[in-house]
Parts: C-alpha cells; structure tokens; sequence
C-alpha cells in the first residue's frame, strides 16, 4: 500500500558554469483540479517530509531517446515494459534503466531512458539523499504547461541553465534538440549595466529599469535572433520522423521565464528572415506567474499527477 501524499516538493539541480558545483532550488507547492498554488520557495537543498512528494530535474547529458514503433496497448505498465525492451535491444543495454515515452506519429513513441547508476551518481553529486517519486526533465516540464494547438509547431524554451526546441504536430513530439542559448552571457550584459540580473529587474516592476533592459537587449537582438533561427532551421532539418519545412511551421511560442526576453524576440524580428511574422507567445493551461522558474511549476504540474500513487521512480 503506497503512502498519500499531498505537498509536491520540486528540486531543480543545475549546473553553474565554471564552477565544480550545483545550484539547487525547491518549490513547495500543491496541485488541486489541475491547478497549482506555490507554498514556498527554498534556495538551497532542503530535506522533504515523508509524506511529501518529491520531483527532481534529470540532466539531459544523462537522457538518451530514441524514436521507437510499439504495438497498440492501453496499459502504460506495459507500454512502458515493453518500451524498455525494445531500448534493451537496440541499444544492448543489460543495466537498470529508467524509462518514460511521449507519443509521436505513425505509431511511434519516443523513448527517452538513462542508466539507474547514472541518475544515482547525479543524485549524489547534487547531495540528493532521498529517493524522488518521479525523475522528470527541464525543457520537457516547461512543455507540459503549454497547450499544443493544431499545425506543426516549434516550441523554444529558453531556460535559465538549460534551453531546447520541440517539434510538434499538434500534441505529438517530432523532434527535441537541446541547444546553447547564452541566458548567462545576456544576463551578464544586463546585470553590468544595471546591477541586477533580469529576473530581479522584472520582479521588481521598476519601470525605469524595465526600460534600461529592454533597450539593451533592443542593441544585442540581431545577434540573439539569427543564433535562435539557425538553430531552429537546424531542428527542423533534423527531424526525420516525419520531414517538414520552416515553411510549414504554423507559429514559434517562445516559453521563457524572462517576459522581457520574449517581447524584444517578437518584436525585433529581423526582416527577410525565413521565421519572420512566426514567433509568438505559448498559450498556458492555467494561470502563471512568472515569480518562479517555468521549469520548476512544471516539475509541481508533474507531481500532481502521482498524488495518490504509490512510490517509484518513474519519468
């Protein structure tokens, strides 16, 4: 018999460039009829209560995918077995693994998995020393509070450590590609000419300063811009599950943490671009304020559908 729980306990472990260690921090919160309510929010590790239900970020250089053809079954424990099955026998993999799948076309799934021993290595690496309910990664929580709306769309997430594109047609995955997005670089610009980073700017409403930093990501977006469609002609060139075009993309939603950010990307398109008139912003299911990492409300959307389940470790 599992143990039910109500608070979702959120870790995002990141790591901090050049430096030997990692950033942790925790959203407390509660889920209830697909809404999410923050509690409190911890900027270093702290200890869950038993009871709580705990969610932590999977690094994506111990995430490996792969698109993969399952038969038609309703029960995810078997799906999932045998998504398993097949990994083990295209890879040759005889280790534990985690394993989880997003539904993509003509009957494929895709398969994402890392090795147990390598998510316990990132564990205490990061001085993670209870087990999590679920093992869930950034970019992918992000997804799962945006509403996939009909038509081949690119989703780009810019995170603060870790930034990606997704594929989709509709609610079905094509394509994941983890990109180098320079949200360090840009803060660093903001925060030598500010004094504050972004996120401090914005939750601050001080509108000169709103301003300042709007003017001086204004200066640096034809370089932002043309980094950001390279790297979406290149997702989109790469998606072999089904071959589309830039052409047919119907819209690009930024999902970002920085509405500034977002903003200067709409409307500093950059003329005669191949993207130009695409970028938008994703419509949300529930109301979000973006007081907290998006990634880390995501890890809590994530949570609230186990409450109630009994413990493992699953995607």
């Amino acid at each position: 018999m599992g143990i039910f729980r109500n608070r979702i306990m959120a870790y995002n472990i990141s790591n901090i460039s050049n430096k030997n260690n990692q950033n942790v921090e925790v959203l407390s919160g509660l889920f209830s009829r697909n809404k999410i309510r923050v509690k409190d929010y911890f900027p270093q590790i702290i200890q869950p209560d038993p009871e709580d239900l705990v969610v932590v970020n999977v690094p994506w250089d111990i995430i490996r995918t792969a698109f993969v053809e399952l038969p038609t079954i309703k029960k995810e424990a078997d799906k999932l077995r045998l998504a398993e099955l097949e990994i083990r026998r295209i890879t040759g993999i005889s280790e534990d693994l985690n394993v989880g799948y997003i539904p993509s076309v003509g009957g494929k799934m895709l398969v994402l998995y890392s090795t147990m021993a390598d998510l316990i290595k990132f564990l205490n690496s990061s001085n993670v020393t209870f087990e999590p309910d679920v093992a869930y990664p950034n970019i992918l929580s992000e997804m799962l509070l945006i509403n996939k709306l009909p038509g081949y769309w690119a989703y780009l997430v810019l995170g603060k450590y870790t930034s990606g594109i997704v594929i989709m047609n509709g609610g079905t995955i094509l394509n994941i590609r983890i990109i180098d997005f320079p949200f360090e670089d840009i803060n660093h610009i903001v925060q030598e000419e500010t004094g504050f980073d972004i996120f401090e700017i914005e939750k601050s409403g001080n509108e000169d300063l709103i301003e300042t930093t709007r003017k001086i990501l204004s200066t640096i977006s034809m370089d932002i811009s043309s980094g950001i469609e390279r790297e979406i002609i290149i997702t989109v060139n790469t998606t072999e599950v089904e071959k589309i075009t830039v052409d047919q993309l119907t819209s690009i939603a930024i999902v970002s943490d920085s509405q500034i950010l977002t903003d200067t990307l709409i409307s500093e398109e950059r003329n005669q671009s191949a993207l130009q008139g695409k970028f938008v912003e994703p419509v949300f299911k529930l109301p979000i304020k973006k007081n907290y990492p998006l990634s880390q409300i995501g890890l809590l959307y994530r949570g609230g559908f186990e409450l109630g389940k009994v413990k493992s470790i699953r995607w």
